[in-house]
């Protein structure tokens, strides 16, 4: 069976190659974005089995491409959107779950999390 496809949204160029790392390793297919007009046209084009968002980003932030793709009603060619976020406002936290599928905290997050989390995720 093919591994999921998961589309990796981070403009960190550390944390972004940490993750990219970890999942092509554990045989993912893995796209990419770093900023935030790209992650809305990969979104928006879809295909994707996973995505995982970053909030912060340059050009838009995560919570905006999603309200906006909520608004257009594109998010349907993606099965999971997860966001990745070093904030832990409830504000935001809230947000980010009416808005997507649920939220990691990626300071607190291991490569070996990652894994666990993402295998989660696809198993919904």
């Amino acid at each position: 069976m093919d591994k999921a496809k998961i589309l990796v949204v981070e403009d960190d160029e550390f944390l972004r190659e940490v993750y990219v790392e970890t999942l092509t390793s554990e045989g993912y297919n893995i796209d990419i974005a770093v900023d935030g007009e790209e992650a809305y046209q990969k979104i928006k084009q879809g295909g994707y089995d996973l995505v995982l968002l970053d909030i912060i980003l340059p050009k838009n932030d995560g919570l905006s491409i999603m309200k906006k793709i909520k608004t257009e009603g594109t998010m349907t060619p993606n099965k999971r959107l997860i966001f990745l976020t070093n904030l832990d406002k409830d504000e935001e936290i809230k947000q980010a779950l009416e808005l997507g599928d649920g939220y990691l905290i990626k300071s607190q997050l291991t490569p070996g999390d990652l894994i666990k989390e993402v295998e989660v995720y696809l198993s919904k």
